[in-house]
């Protein structure tokens, strides 16, 4: 069999160190992570690894074999760049109700988050951390040429202008794009502003948490309409264990989520939107591709981290 000449889906966003904190007192644990990898994750229990491309970047100091895992599942297209600068560490903590904060371990970002920094967006602390987040957030340029046009690209949770810039682009370089929002910029926006901020986008993909303030007056069904009228074809709101919203084609349906045991909910957005991607990809309307989505981000939170995640096996639906 003729190897794949380029992939049909591209998955771009970062890797990143975890030290993940549970929600119920135990151990900490340390963990290879990243928004990238737990949307391949996702996509590979749905299409051949073979099909799949992954751009992202680590630093100079990066402890884990992020190629060597890759290659093991069977991935063939991989555009991993280095940069100099020390990779981001982060403390993940989680909460009872599943939310999770994170908090930078580097040394020239321990203010952040620190007794009487008050976290605001004008706080000096925050600026390097940003930063650094740009530092491991690969951008579109780095997408070989020889991938493009591309039938499908997926733009993991990036922060700034990023998004912004990479759909511009990729303008007339895929037929379809996903863009799974960062906080950082989408609670400071109105539909009709990520509308025009993620011009270019086929498909939003966003948490509840990265919509909160929409959802402060509005139902979840009236959001993610208001959202899907302001000019995205789809829009898939992620609701922890409560349904899935799809709104698209001018119409609002809930999915429910899959029954499962939850070990570790690192991941469970990233490989929802990796899956549903996929699944886009190969034909499924968005509602089965939704459904579909939902079961593979079931599997992912009933293991714990990137390596179980990749022995998962394709659901029966």
């Amino acid at each position: 069999m003729a190897a794949q000449i380029k992939p049909d889906l591209i998955i771009v966003g970062q890797v990143t160190v975890d030290d993940v904190v549970p929600a119920a007192p135990g151990a900490w644990r340390r963990q290879i992570g990243g928004s990238s990898l737990y949307a391949l994750a996702g996509a590979r229990l749905w299409l051949d690894a073979s099909r799949i491309g992954f751009v992202a970047r680590v630093g100079r100091d990066y402890p884990f074999d992020i190629e060597a895992l890759l290659r093991g599942v069977g991935l063939k297209h991989i555009a991993l760049a280095k940069f100099p600068g020390e990779h981001l560490m982060e403390w993940l903590i989680y909460e009872p109700d599943g939310s999770r904060r994170s908090l930078p371990k580097n040394a020239e970002l321990l203010d952040v988050g620190a007794e009487g920094d008050v976290g605001s967006d004008e706080s000096s602390s925050l600026h390097p951390y940003r930063q650094k987040l740009l530092d491991i957030a690969p951008t579109a340029e780095e997408i070989p040429p020889s991938w493009l046009p591309a039938p499908a690209i997926h733009l993991c949770p990036q922060v700034s202008t990023r998004h912004h810039d990479s759909l511009r682009f990729l303008r007339n370089s895929a037929r379809w794009i996903s863009v799974d929002p960062s906080p950082h910029y989408s609670r400071s926006l109105d539909p009709t502003g990520l509308a025009q901020f993620l011009e270019g986008a086929t498909a939003l993909l966003p948490s509840a948490q990265e919509v909160r303030p929409l959802l402060r007056n509005k139902s979840p069904e009236a959001v993610t309409l208001d959202l899907h009228r302001a000019g995205f074809a789809e829009v898939v709101l992620k609701r922890g264990a409560d349904p899935v919203v799809l709104s698209t084609i001018g119409t609002t349906q809930s999915i429910p989520i899959a029954a499962t045991h939850p070990v570790d909910p690192t991941g469970a957005g990233d490989s929802f939107c990796g899956a549903y991607a996929a699944c886009r990809l190969l034909g499924h309307e968005p509602v089965e591709a939704a459904r579909r989505a939902a079961v593979s981000a079931a599997l992912v939170v009933g293991c714990s981290g990137v390596e179980a995640a990749f022995q998962l096996t394709t659901p029966r639906v």
